[in-house]
C-alpha cells in the first residue's frame, strides 16, 4: 500500500507537492512490482506448458512400442504365446479337523489350489507344507508324529496323501454310501434336503452313469414310474427307492 503523507499546512504548495511527488513514487514502485509479478507468472505458465508437452511426448514414446507389438507378425515368425494371468497362490482350503466326512472335500480343495497355481506347487514339499499348514487338532497331531519319522526331504506327496487317507478316510466309501441309499428315508426332513442327500449319496455310490444302471420295475399293486436303479435287479417302487415311505 502507498504511505500516507500528513499534510499539515495545505495552504503550503511546496509541502503539498511533495507529497504528491511521494505518493507517485511509491505508486510507481508499486506498478513495477506488479509487473514484475505478471511476468513471472507467465513465465511459470510457459514452463508448464512445456513440461506438459514433454510429458505427452513421452507417453507417445511409451505407447508407441505397445502398438507396434500388436501389428501382425510375419508369416515366417514365431507366434508369441500370451502371457498366462498371475496364479493366486495365497488361498487356503478351509481347515481340518479330522473329521472322516470332511476328508474327501478337503482334499479336492488342495488338489484346486495346485491346478491354481501349478508353478508354486511343483514341489512335493510346497504340496504337503500346504496341506499341513490347514491341519488342526488330531490330524495336525497325526502329521506331526508321521513327519516325525518320516523326513519330507525324502517324502513324495503322493506317499504323504495315501497314508493320510488311511487314517481320516473313509475306506469303503462307495459300499457305505450304497448302503445309505438303500435304506435312507425321508423321515422329518423336508423334499429339499432329502432329495439334496440322495444326489450326493448316489454321486459317492457311483451311480453318475446311466448307462450302467438296471431298468427297475414298480411291484404290480402301486401304479408308479418304472425307476432305473443301478444295484439290484428286484422290484421296487420309487417311493422305496427315494427313502420317502
Amino acid at each position: 500500500m502507498s504511505p500516507n503523507f500528513a499534510v499539515d499546512d495545505v495552504s503550503d504548495p511546496e509541502g503539498l507537492r511533495y507529497a504528491v511527488n511521494q505518493q507517485g513514487i511509491a505508486l510507481g514502485r508499486q506498478a513495477d512490482a506488479l509487473s514484475q509479478v505478471a511476468s513471472a507468472q507467465q513465465e511459470l505458465f510457459q514452463r508448464l506448458d512445456s513440461l506438459t508437452q514433454t510429458l505427452m511426448d513421452l507417453s507417445g514414446r511409451v505407447a508407441s512400442p505397445a502398438a507396434t507389438a500388436t501389428l501382425p507378425a510375419p508369416s515366417n515368425a514365431v507366434t508369441s504365446v500370451s502371457s498366462p494371468s498371475p496364479e493366486n497362490f495365497r488361498l487356503q482350503p478351509e481347515p481340518f479337523f479330522g473329521d472322516v466326512e470332511a476328508c474327501g472335500g478337503f482334499l479336492l480343495q488342495c488338489r484346486l489350489l495346485f491346478q491354481q497355481a501349478p508353478s508354486y506347487y511343483q514341489s512335493d514339499l510346497s504340496k504337503i507344507t500346504l496341506v499341513v499348514n490347514s491341519l488342526r487338532n488330531k490330524a495336525l497331531q497325526w502329521a506331526q508324529a508321521f513327519l516325525a519319522v518320516n523326513p519330507t526331504s525324502h517324502l513324495s506327496f503322493e506317499h504323504f496323501i495315501r497314508e493320510f487317507q488311511l487314517v481320516f478316510d473313509h475306506p469303503k466309501k462307495q459300499e457305505e454310501a450304497t448302503r445309505k441309499l438303500l435304506t435312507m428315508k425321508q423321515r422329518n426332513r423336508s423334499v429339499s434336503d432329502h432329495v439334496i442327500d440322495f444326489r450326493i449319496l448316489a454321486v459317492e455310490a457311483g451311480w453318475t452313469d446311466p448307462a450302467t444302471w438296471l431298468p427297475v420295475r414298480p411291484a404290480p399293486a402301486p401304479k408308479l414310474p418304472t425307476v432305473l436303479h443301478p444295484v439290484c435287479s428286484i422290484h421296487c417302487p420309487l417311493p422305496a427307492v427315494l427313502g420317502l415311505t
